[in-house]
């Protein structure tokens, strides 16, 4: 008789991190620009979940900002800014394949200023 072996535990290529972090995420469509907001769920070197009350379609290429916790030598906001492609969408969020990010420095109000200006395209302020 031959020895099965089973696989436990977790069989991802890239640990993921159970992070909660305040996102901002577009789109094009149709050659329509879509942008959207949410909360990251957990985050590996080769993708991200997220939750959002508009969650993009599948397949397409998106575009994240996401509002880091940690500051550049404890003085400088950052962002974490991530490129991919929308794998699906279920209950326990959306799934973005991850083709490239970047960190960026950024000013105190930058991440706002994002959505003042996402606020700003929809109309809800002046």
């Amino acid at each position: 008789m031959f020895k099965r072996d089973i696989i436990h535990g977790n069989r991802r290529a890239d640990r993921r991190y159970d992070l909660e972090l305040e996102l901002r995420f577009s789109y094009e469509l149709h050659g329509v620009t879509h942008m959207g907001a949410g909360h990251t769920v957990d985050l590996s070197g080769g993708g991200i979940r997220f939750r959002s009350d508009t969650p993009p379609p599948n397949g397409v290429r998106l575009s994240l900002r996401i509002a880091w916790p940690h500051l550049l030598q404890n003085v400088c906001p950052l962002e974490l800014l991530a490129s991919g492609v929308v794998q699906g969408t279920d209950s326990r969020g959306t799934v973005m394949r991850m083709t490239g990010f970047e960190f960026k420095t950024c000013g105190e109000r930058s991440f706002n200023q994002g959505v003042v200006a996402m606020e700003q395209a929809r109309g809800v302020c002046a």
